[in-house]
């Protein structure tokens, strides 16, 4: 029998959260669900709770890789197993609140829309500060169809890309993973996943009923972004080149061109906040990010910390090779607003 609802939880060593997480999904008043879990690779206790809540649970179903792929390679396996008429994802250290699956399948096919988001409570770890992420995710409800839903997302950020905030219809989100190519992505795996749901949607709607709590600060959002994280975050170049191929092969590039841009600037801006966040700038950082990047980001970075003016802080600990890399660069474009080369060492 097909069951109403697929609910996706990629997991990867979240054995301090998982049981929370699980507890969440199957209490819920709708009983005809399926779970699907995704071991990305776990090398902790993850797999010992999945035992626990497999051997008395027939709706739970875990699918293991034996190494780490990324949410985006366990999503579409998920997806491809999904057998519920609507679908949704969870991540491993969030929770569902009561009634979520009962009044979100009930509001889907009422509103009759391929996507329907929302509303999220979050709960931060003590000292975070969630004020710009509430905002970001503060929205009033509205509608949007066809070649307006990308639009609305990525260039008038109407609504976020996140994917734990909404409900689909499986049929969309089956017809992406079919196209979606495999990227081994740890961040902005939303943003690359989004596009290609919100590129198969023809309608979409949101509503402000908060009915999942998000745990803000209990991963990588907890610390300070440090050299292997960034190379993570390079890694995502990849995204842009895997959206353009999709999109040439569905001969629509020329009329979704500002979509590239748009989603070029996101990450690209993602890029110069977190090497401003850095505790130390070093060659091999600007190396990768001009190889990830293109060299427009570090043009980006020295119009963000006058580096080159002497207005950044000691903070940022710029070594030499910074400097001298820029001094072999070529000049900046008009655009960049013409900085001159003059170096001088950052104040306190």
């Amino acid at each position: 029998m097909t069951p109403v609802l697929s609910i996706i939880i990629p997991i990867y060593n979240a054995e301090a959260t998982l049981a929370r997480c699980l507890e969440s999904v199957l209490t819920q008043s709708l009983r005809d669900i399926e779970v699907i879990c995704i071991n990305d690779g776990s090398t902790d206790g993850s797999v010992e709770v999945l035992r626990q809540f497999v051997a008395h649970e027939p709706r739970l179903h875990v699918y293991s890789f034996e190494k780490n792929y990324g949410i985006v390679i366990a999503s579409k396996l998920a997806l491809l197993n999904a057998k519920g008429q609507y679908v949704m994802f969870v991540d491993s250290d969030d929770v569902l609140l009561p009634g979520a699956c009962e009044n979100l399948a009930r509001m889907i096919e009422k509103y009759d829309v391929d996507v329907l988001q929302f509303g999220m409570k979050i709960t931060a770890q003590p000292g975070i500060d969630i004020s710009g992420f509430e905002k970001l995710i503060r929205q009033e409800p509205m509608t949007s169809e066809g070649d307006r839903i990308l639009y609305d997302c990525y260039t008038l950020h109407r609504f976020t890309h996140n994917i734990v905030n909404k409900i689909y219809r499986r049929e969309v989100c089956r017809a992406a993973v079919e196209m979606m190519p495999d990227l081994s992505l740890r961040q902005f795996t939303d943003l690359y996943l989004s596009f290609f749901f919100l590129y198969y949607a023809k309608t979409f709607r949101s509503v402000a009923d908060i009915y999942y709590e998000y745990m803000f600060g209990n991963g990588v959002s907890a610390h300070s972004p440090d050299a292997k994280q960034f190379s993570e975050l390079c890694a995502c170049s990849a995204i842009l080149p895997a959206i353009e191929w999709f999109l040439k092969r569905e001969n629509t590039l020329d009329k979704n061109r500002f979509l590239l841009d748009a989603i070029g600037t996101i990450l690209k801006s993602d890029v110069v906040n977190k090497l401003l966040t850095l505790p130390e700038i070093t060659k091999e950082t600007v190396d990768l990010a001009v190889k990830s990047w293109g060299s427009e980001v570090i043009y980006d970075f020295i119009r963000s910390t006058g580096v080159l003016d002497i207005k950044c802080e000691s903070r940022y600990k710029l070594v030499p090779s910074l400097v001298e890399q820029i001094r072999n660069q070529s000049r900046p474009p008009a655009s960049a607003g013409g900085i001159a080369l003059s170096v001088g060492q950052p104040t306190k």
